[in-house]
């Protein structure tokens, strides 16, 4: 396909390059608590965030009300985005897509995205990808030790989409690719 120059470098004609909150229906800070090692409802951390996806090994607890729970509850498809953290580690991200009643920690950031117009596993991947890691640390304030991207930021963060279509023929070719990267690593 022919390419186009953008404000992010050359990309296919038929792809948008359109700030992230064009696509969002949701950006939220997690909850401000102090997890436990036992409680009612698993707390997600960064430490959760492993290779894209979230794991619920190493997991603290909090208490919570029905309506607290409700409103921090994590649900399939959630993108956990890690705002404040060392550079190294902020912008790291990862899908939540597992069962369970699970909340998240107030330096993580949740997006949902419209997913009829961008599908969040696409969204994932394309967070992940090196070159947007580099791009996301470009817009993070530092301080002493740690670094911060605001969800306002993030909001007007530039992003490539392709038509969803291309978007889920995206996501599984990538996916292929890391199944196979496992199996070697298992090897």
């Amino acid at each position: 396909e022919p390419q186009k120059q953008t404000a992010i470098g050359l990309v296919p004609e038929s792809w948008n390059v359109v700030p992230l909150g064009e696509y969002l229906t949701e950006a939220q800070y997690g909850l401000s608590a102090k997890g436990n090692k036992s409680g009612r409802y698993a707390l997600l951390r960064m430490t959760n965030q492993q290779q894209g996806r979230i794991s619920d090994s190493n997991l603290q607890y909090v208490e919570l009300t029905p309506a607290q729970f409700e409103n921090f509850r994590a649900e399939r498809q959630d993108i956990l985005f890690n705002r404040t953290n060392s550079f190294d580690l902020v912008g790291r991200t990862a899908i939540f897509d597992i069962e369970g009643d699970f909340v998240f920690a107030s330096y993580l950031i949740r997006l949902r995205t419209d997913a009829t117009r961008l599908r969040p596993y696409f969204l994932n991947h394309y967070f992940n990808w090196d070159e947007t890691q580099i791009r996301l640390k470009s817009i993070a304030t530092r301080a002493v030790s740690q670094s911060n991207i605001s969800a306002t930021r993030l909001r007007s963060f530039p992003i490539l989409v392709p038509e969803p279509k291309e978007q889920d023929e995206i996501v599984a070719k990538v996916d292929c690719v890391d199944r196979k990267l496992v199996s070697h690593v298992r090897k």
